[in-house]
């Protein structure tokens, strides 16, 4: 089972950043900017790299990246 720092690491590469400028406090929209779109992209890289689906009410209630990992976390069970 992938843990949550593998998680991390997944959001950091399709973000293109490091690992360290990942905080699991950090508000997805406003602290790493992501709109729409680049949520979006992101969802469907994590979809496919740990092959799993995502449901659109877990998506819409998404505010940090540490619901981000539990959400996956969750899928991976």
């Amino acid at each position: 089972m992938n843990d949550s720092k593998e998680i991390i690491k997944a959001i950091a590469d399709s973000l293109s950043v490091s690992v360290a400028d990942i905080d699991r406090q950090a508000n997805l929209r406003e602290d790493l900017g992501l709109g729409s779109l680049e949520l979006n992209d992101l969802l469907t890289y994590l979809s496919q790299k740990y092959e799993i689906t995502f449901v659109p009410e877990d998506v819409a209630s998404l505010q940090t990246v540490d619901d981000l990992v539990a959400l996956v976390e969750d899928d991976l069970i």
